[in-house]
């Protein structure tokens, strides 16, 4: 018998003496060197779905993360929270289209001017966070719902080896790009339209020598780098140009769209957009509206303090509506 007739007749086995829906996933998956996502972005009402190949064989640690929250369903009803010419930035923020008493609907707050104090509240840091830790009889410990790959480091003192231990981890993402001495053997993925790159932003580090950490690679290496280079967590970028701001030197170009057509989707997308600025408006920039000194990072544990940054948002939401594994 064939080994994937095995695999299947060990799933199917499986699933008959009532082992859950996850447990089975976790069990039966192949990973392979491209996996697959499925990411639908509503705009005006209507939907675009795109499928992405996602390069594990060049990224293992990042689309590892990746699939590890949209499995979570955490990058699903979020909102594309900065949009530039040349890449759209998610990841971070909830859409909410109700009003409510802790804080008004993404279009009361657009028409009021007030998107710096919508994204306050409907920031998705503090449920990453809840993802990566759980609470032990008081305590905050490494959880699992999230791989960990950034970590403070203790001495093996019979070994004499530097250990890394997951309960002593940060809740940040080891950077594989070049800048951070990730290497690729045969060159890193090239920026094209519709590639995925997982951002993270800036950081107020005034002493870089005292914020470096420890990285831990797809194969077990542990590494000491700088920490700005490995503190993403779940923002990423969509390239909505031929070119962008986003070096592949500096961010993980991990994922770019499969085919043509999921191509000619993003293009129906754009032109969506532009049709609904030449509908509505008199220029772009009555489209959009600044979020200015947006606090992020608010509980950064290495840097300094928080950091302040502009967003700028649109008056009609692009809408991440679900994030989907199609293949493992």
């Amino acid at each position: 018998m064939k080994f994937k007739k095995i695999l299947r007749a060990l799933c199917i086995g499986a699933a008959a003496v009532a082992i859950s829906g996850a447990a089975v996933m976790s069990a039966c998956t192949i990973e392979t060197k491209h996996a697959r996502a499925k990411i639908t972005v509503e705009f005006n009402g209507t939907s675009y779905e795109m499928e992405y190949t996602l390069y594990r064989n060049m990224y293992p640690v990042t689309v590892r993360h990746f699939i590890e929250l949209a499995n979570a369903g955490f990058y699903n009803n979020t909102i594309i929270h900065n949009y530039t010419s040349t890449d759209w930035y998610g990841g971070g923020y909830s859409y909410t289209d109700e009003d409510n008493e802790d804080s008004d609907s993404y279009a009361t707050a657009y028409s009021n001017a007030a998107m710096d104090d919508y994204l306050e509240s409907n920031d998705k840091e503090t449920e990453y966070k809840n993802l990566f830790y759980k609470t032990v009889s008081g305590s905050r410990v490494y959880s699992g719902n999230l791989t960990a790959s950034v970590y403070r480091i203790y001495e093996d003192y019979e070994s004499g080896e530097m250990v890394v231990s997951d309960d002593d981890a940060y809740y940040t993402l080891y950077g594989e790009f070049s800048n951070n001495n990730h290497t690729i053997e045969n060159g890193e993925r090239t920026a094209i339209k519709g590639s995925l790159k997982m951002y993270y932003t800036s950081k107020v580090i005034e002493d870089s020598a005292a914020a470096q950490v420890y990285v831990k690679t797809d194969k077990g290496e542990v590494l000491v780098r700088d920490y700005e280079y490995n503190s993403a967590t779940s923002l990423f970028a969509i390239q909505v140009s031929d070119s962008s701001a986003l070096s592949t030197s500096s961010y993980a170009t991990f994922g770019s769209l499969r085919s043509d057509d999921d191509l000619d989707t993003l293009e129906d997308l754009l032109e969506a957009i532009e049709d609904y600025i030449d509908d509505n408006y008199s220029d772009e920039d009555d489209f959009t509206l600044a979020a200015e000194d947006v606090q992020i990072d608010r509980s950064e544990e290495i840097a300094e303090q928080a950091s302040e940054v502009d967003y700028t948002l649109t008056e009609e939401p692009i809408i991440i509506r679900s994030v989907k594994v199609t293949k493992y």
